[in-house]
């Protein structure tokens, strides 16, 4: 199921307190797709995988990358 929300008065990764749109999508089976998008031109992606792992990546509106991270349940 997929759900649009507007935010408002939210921090950016970039520090500027602005609104954006928030996409949802997640599955029956436990895949989420969480992406914020910031009016500044920010981005952040959450995605958790059907095994439990997941991805989150954060960009600000300059296309720099300020956080790329990868978790596992299998990691130690």
């Amino acid at each position: 199921m997929t759900t649009s929300t507007r935010f408002t008065d939210e921090k950016a990764p970039c520090g500027r307190t602005v609104g954006g749109d928030r996409v949802r999508d997640e599955d029956e089976d436990g895949f989420v797709v969480d992406d914020k998008r910031y009016d500044c031109g920010c981005l952040s992606t959450r995605r958790q995988y059907h095994d439990g792992s997941g991805h989150v990546r954060v960009v600000d509106h300059h296309g720099k990358v300020r956080s790329d991270q990868h978790s596992s349940m299998h990691e130690a």
